[in-house]
């Protein structure tokens, strides 16, 4: 009898990446920032849980899944970024005057 677990999927890879996806262009729209800005805190929050799944079990997750969480959190903070950029554009009426 072998020990050893198949590698599966790190847990919300996939969310972290949508997320973090998602809070970019939605920060651009206007009254969709904060919406962003809560998608990129998800994506970052979700992503550091993963990273620290991932290194505490080495083999277990595939690598597939470990590259999309790293990138997910990347968009999250690119999103988070642009969101609060826009917040403070539409707040102090840069954009409309």
């Amino acid at each position: 009898m072998t020990t050893e677990k198949a590698p599966k999927d790190l847990p919300l890879s996939r969310v972290v990446f949508l997320f973090g996806a998602l809070s970019i262009p939605l920060a651009f729209l206007g009254h969709l920032v904060s919406l962003a800005v809560v998608l990129a805190t998800l994506s970052i929050a979700f992503g550091l849980w993963g990273g620290q799944q991932a290194e505490r079990h080495l083999l277990r997750y595939t690598p597939t899944s470990v590259q999309r969480t790293k990138r997910g959190t990347r968009l999250g903070m690119a999103g988070m970024a642009c969101a609060v950029v826009m917040w403070v554009l539409w707040r102090t009426n840069v954009l409309l005057g």
